[in-house]
């Protein structure tokens, strides 16, 4: 191969080089500009307590007795642990339906 022929082999490959990566960035780019929206996953919206959500989420935690479930749970956990006397032990875990705080405490007598 001459030095004249792998000169123009090199500027032609360094061509689409740049044209590959200039390809790839307004690709991005495109894909950027065209996503912006915000993603539903990662929002938090607020009902008020007397939607319809709220109240399907109240009474499904109601209905199957779900928080006393998780709470005689706690209740038991709580009597297996010692301390000293006076002392106040307290554990919490979130209801998975809800999320309302769940929490028991046991004072050591």
């Amino acid at each position: 191969m001459s030095a004249k022929s792998s000169a123009k082999l090199a500027k032609r490959s360094l061509g689409r080089r740049a044209f590959l990566m200039s390809t790839a960035g307004l690709t991005g780019l495109l894909g950027l500009v065209a996503g912006s929206g915000a993603a539903g996953a990662f929002s938090i919206q607020m009902y008020g307590p007397k939607s319809k959500l709220a109240l399907a989420i109240a009474n499904r935690c109601s209905e199957n007795g779900l928080h006393a479930q998780i709470m005689a749970e706690l209740q038991a956990r709580l009597a297996q642990q010692v301390g000293a006397v006076g002392q106040t032990l307290t554990l919490t875990e979130y209801c998975p339906i809800c999320g309302c705080p769940i929490i028991a405490t046991r004072t050591i007598d």
